[in-house]
């Protein structure tokens, strides 16, 4: 009788250790320091493509200028990139706006989270 409760109680404590073990290797977001270089550079594109989607969502007349400032980091199985971008108006005036846009590389999956402009 004591050790059948000596093996359960052994059990348990190998069940614990593993499940801290499993929890905490997993679901470990990558450190930005760690996360690769990219490959191309994605600043012109995203930028194009937050100007395109805020125009054609807000109905304005938005021509893409320019991006500087990119920034991106790993953000729920895809990379979050922070920009300011700029943008002329239909009468040629330009702004800068800052532009948030999440996606995931290689893939059709993107989305234009923030565009606001900076005053």
């Amino acid at each position: 009788m004591k050790s059948s409760s000596l093996a359960a109680a052994l059990i348990v404590v190998v069940a614990a250790v593993v499940v801290v073990a499993v929890s905490a290797s997993e679901f470990k977001q990558t450190p930005v320091a760690d996360m690769p270089a990219d490959p191309r550079p994605r600043g012109p594109l995203l930028g194009r493509f937050a100007v395109l989607v805020y125009s054609l969502n807000r109905n304005r007349e938005l021509t893409y200028a320019g991006v500087s400032l990119v920034d991106q980091s790993p953000d729920k199985g895809g990379v979050r990139y922070r920009m300011v971008v700029t943008a002329a108006d239909a009468g040629g005036a330009a702004a800068s706006y800052r532009a948030v846009v999440w996606g995931v590389p290689e893939t059709h999956a993107w989305m234009l989270l923030e565009f606001n402009r900076i005053n």
